[in-house]
C-alpha cells in the first residue's frame, strides 16, 4: 500500500509536467481580427453556483440546491505599455467605438452596436515546449475599467503597465489534445 508522500507517487504526478505561470498568451478577437499585446499577468476565470438553502426540514443540515452558474465579474489583465502607447490606443479607441458622439449631453453616451462594445479574450496556456495545451475563452468581454497607471522616479528600470478589468459574460475552457 502506497501513501500519499511516497516518493514514487510524487515522482510520477511530477513527470506528467505542470503549468508554469509565465507560459501564456493573451488574444483579443474582434470580427475575426486578432490583437496580441503583452501581458505580464492576467487571471484565470472563476465561477461559482447560486444556490438555495432548502430549511424546510425540521431537523438535520440544511439542503443547498443549486440555481445557476455565474461568473467572477472582477477579471484583471496587465499589459505592457509600449514607447509609443499602443496597447493604451487601443483601449482608448475601443471605448470611444462603444459610445456615440452626439451634438447634447443626452445623445453623446449612447451605446452603439454589441458588435463595436463587446469581443472575445482567448487566454492562452503553452507547456513547457512551446505547445499550447490549454485555452479559456471569454465572451462577450469589454473593458469596463482601467486602472490607473504611474509614472515613478524610483524606479528608471521599470516599463509601465496598464491593468484592464474587464467584464465578460460566461467563459469556456478547453484542454488541447496536442500536448506533447
Amino acid at each position: 500500500m502506497t501513501t500519499p508522500n511516497d516518493i514514487t507517487q510524487i515522482i510520477t504526478y511530477f513527470s506528467k509536467g505542470y503549468q508554469r505561470t509565465n507560459r501564456f498568451a493573451v488574444e483579443i478577437e474582434n470580427q475575426g481580427n486578432i490583437i496580441t499585446f503583452w501581458a505580464t499577468s492576467v487571471q484565470i476565470p472563476s465561477q461559482s453556483i447560486v444556490y438555495y438553502p432548502e430549511t424546510f426540514s425540521p431537523s438535520g443540515p440544511s439542503i443547498f440546491i443549486p440555481l445557476k452558474r455565474e461568473y467572477d465579474e472582477r477579471f484583471l489583465i496587465d499589459f505592457i505599455v509600449e514607447s509609443d502607447w499602443s496597447v493604451r490606443t487601443y483601449f482608448e479607441n475601443w471605448y470611444n467605438a462603444m459610445f456615440s458622439v452626439g451634438s447634447s449631453p443626452t445623445t453623446s453616451n449612447k451605446v452603439n452596436t454589441r458588435e463595436t462594445a463587446l469581443r472575445q479574450l482567448n487566454i492562452k496556456a503553452y507547456n513547457e515546449n512551446g505547445t499550447q495545451n490549454s485555452e479559456f475563452i471569454l465572451y462577450d468581454a469589454f473593458p469596463k475599467l482601467l486602472l490607473p497607471s504611474q509614472f515613478s522616479e524610483d524606479a528608471p528600470n521599470q516599463y509601465l503597465t496598464l491593468t484592464v478589468d474587464f467584464n465578460y459574460r460566461y467563459y469556456k475552457f478547453t484542454k488541447s489534445n496536442l500536448q506533447n
